[in-house]
């Protein structure tokens, strides 16, 4: 007889409070391997388990969502990543706006150090050898972190929708930026680096307000997100670009963000500050 009340208390528990304890989750799921990896931790993680460390979100989306708004609402969350019949020129948007500010960073910063940008520096050749056709990994290495990264159902499918029900979209999507950015912490340790990671989280809080953009303008499509998620990933690791001080690619890396700063700016003035879109009702 007390079942049923107990039950229905903890599930209206769980919705009063489902951001907040959602995001909880998906750092539960998530950071431990990353830890380890850093080695923070004394534990090590098979190679396969961080290959798919983002696949840490979907366990937290999925079992958050089907907890408070039932399978239902699970499945409506899961088609987003269907939702490709949007206009060619987002396609645009998430394969190349970004590279195309790395690339500027590298080119502004060669032109300002009178230095040709040392292509060999990029953190490709590290993880492939120096001998390797990088040419040949590009591809793979995208399909490979669209398919394994899945932080974008946490971010984009999860919290911006809870968030713009109580905010507006710039506000939201600063506030994810500073979650997101804590959230790879774990990857500046045990050496923080105060300046690096300072520029990284300007980096991400200004990709936050893209991917906001992005996501409003295409009817909350997840596989637009994860695919402009990925290419900068790609790019980011194929592009002399390094956010550490003793780097020579920090210029780089500072000039890009002060692009992605100012996309964000022209976006947030054109769109509006409210729902970063001036044609779509904010997605659901």
């Amino acid at each position: 007889m007390e079942t049923r009340p107990t039950m229905n208390q903890s599930s209206s528990f769980l919705k009063r409070h489902s951001l907040i304890i959602g995001i909880l989750l998906m750092f539960a799921l998530t950071w431990p391997i990353d830890l380890a990896n850093s080695g923070v931790l004394p534990i090590q993680f098979p190679f396969i388990v961080a290959l798919f460390l983002g696949w840490g979100f979907v366990l937290a989306a999925v079992i958050m969502t089907w907890l408070t708004l039932g399978r239902p609402a699970v499945v409506t969350l899961l088609r987003r990543y269907l939702l490709w019949r949007v206009g060619w020129q987002w396609y645009l948007v998430a394969f190349l706006l970004v590279p195309i500010l790395l690339l500027l960073g590298v080119i502004l910063n060669a032109a300002i150090t009178q230095t040709p940008p040392d292509f060999s520096a990029s953190m490709a050749y590290q993880i492939f050898g120096g001998a390797a056709n990088l040419s040949l990994f590009i591809l793979p290495f995208f399909l490979i972190d669209l398919l394994t990264n899945g932080e974008e159902i946490g971010w984009r499918g999860y919290i911006l929708p809870r968030l713009q029900v109580r905010h507006g979209a710039l506000i939201s999507s600063l506030i994810i930026g500073v979650i997101w950015g804590f959230w790879h912490l774990p990857k500046y340790l045990p050496d923080l680096d105060l300046v690096a990671f300072g520029w990284f989280m300007v980096h991400i809080m200004a990709f936050s307000v893209l991917l906001t953009w992005l996501y409003n303008n295409t009817k909350g499509s997840l596989l637009l997100v994860a695919i402009c998620h990925a290419s900068s990933n790609t790019a980011g690791l194929f592009l002399p670009v390094d956010n550490l001080p003793a780097s020579p690619e920090m210029g780089s890396y500072i000039l890009f963000a002060s692009l992605e700063v100012a996309a964000a700016v022209v976006v947030a003035v054109y769109a509006g500050s409210a729902r970063l879109s001036r044609m779509q009702p904010i997605p659901g």
